[in-house]
This record gives C-alpha cells, sequence and structure tokens, in this order.
C-alpha cells in the first residue's frame, strides 16, 4: 500500500472515529481549524505524508475540549530562523504529542522519527530525545482517554500490508 492509500485509509478510519473532525490532506503547511457554527473541526496534513496526519491526529488527541475550540488549539507556531529558546519552547511543547505519534507509527508498522523542525544546523537535543521517549512509554502504558481509542483502534486495524515502508 503506497502512501495515499495508507493516508486515505487513515482518513476514513479516523473521521469515523472522531465524527466532528474532517481530515485534508495535500496542503503545504499543516493546520487545525476549530469548528465553526456548524462544521466540523478540521485538520489540514502535509501532502499524502502518513506522518503528518498522525502528528496532526496526535495533537488533536491530546488537545483538551478548551484547546480544541481554537484555531491550531491555541500555540503559536515560529518557522524554521527560531532563536535557541524558542527552539527550546518548540521542543517541550512537541515531546507529548511526538510520544503519541511515534506509538501510533508503531501500532501500523511505519518508521518513525523524531521532528526537530529546525534547519538551522544546531545539534540535536538531547533532553528532546529523552522526553520524547518519556511521553511515548506513558502513550503505551497510560495513554490520555482519547488517545488510548485512537491506538486501540490502530493495533486492531489490518495494517499488515504496510510492514514494507
Amino acid at each position: 500500500m503506497n502512501d495515499d492509500h495508507l493516508c486515505n485509509k487513515l482518513k476514513i478510519l479516523f473521521e469515523h472515529l472522531f465524527p466532528t473532525l474532517t481530515i485534508i490532506g495535500g496542503v503545504d503547511e499543516p493546520y487545525y481549524e476549530a469548528p465553526r457554527a456548524d462544521t466540523n473541526a478540521k485538520i489540514f496534513f502535509k501532502e499524502n505524508y502518513p506522518r503528518s496526519l498522525l502528528h496532526e491526529i496526535a495533537h488533536y488527541c491530546l488537545a483538551g475540549q478548551k484547546r480544541r475550540k481554537l484555531d491550531d488549539y491555541g500555540y503559536w507556531y515560529t518557522e524554521c530562523g527560531r532563536t535557541s529558546e524558542e527552539q527550546e519552547l518548540f521542543q517541550l511543547v512537541e515531546a507529548r504529542p511526538q510520544g503519541l505519534e511515534k506509538a501510533m507509527c508503531e501500532a501500523i508498522g511505519i518508521h518513525f522519527s523524531p521532528s526537530f523542525d529546525d534547519f538551522s544546523g544546531r545539534p540535536i537535543s538531547e533532553m528532546f530525545l529523552k522526553n520524547l521517549e518519556v511521553n511515548y512509554q506513558e502513550m503505551i502504558t497510560n495513554p490520555p482517554p482519547t488517545a488510548r481509542i485512537a491506538l486501540e483502534t490502530l493495533m486492531h486495524t489490518d495494517f499488515s500490508t504496510l510492514r514494507d515502508n
């Protein structure tokens, strides 16, 4: 199964699991749009890249009801060119959703690698990797309720044809 098919399968699966959510691929930058009046919340993920979809679903699963009412869950995002302090804060916020993303990747048998979203040439933060691993362990042993639902669904869905990715 190629990435297009996998993204489509994941999209259908998550939209069924979370019926107030619409998932849209093929964008340049991922984004969460909070629900409006009589419209669903929307997750936009990068191109047809399964890891982008899983990463955005991880954010959704970990956001509480209040944050789901805010575009991009009320978080800031600074593109490349962050200061060291901004990058440190980014990594602090990203460790938890990437811990869940890693568990999701494992559940469906695709490769996970941390995303530092930093092309400055600074070395990878060992603290970020440690925090990511702590959060991954939480997600596989005692995930929050919505994350548990997503993980259990992924684990009980046949993704056996994807093992070669």
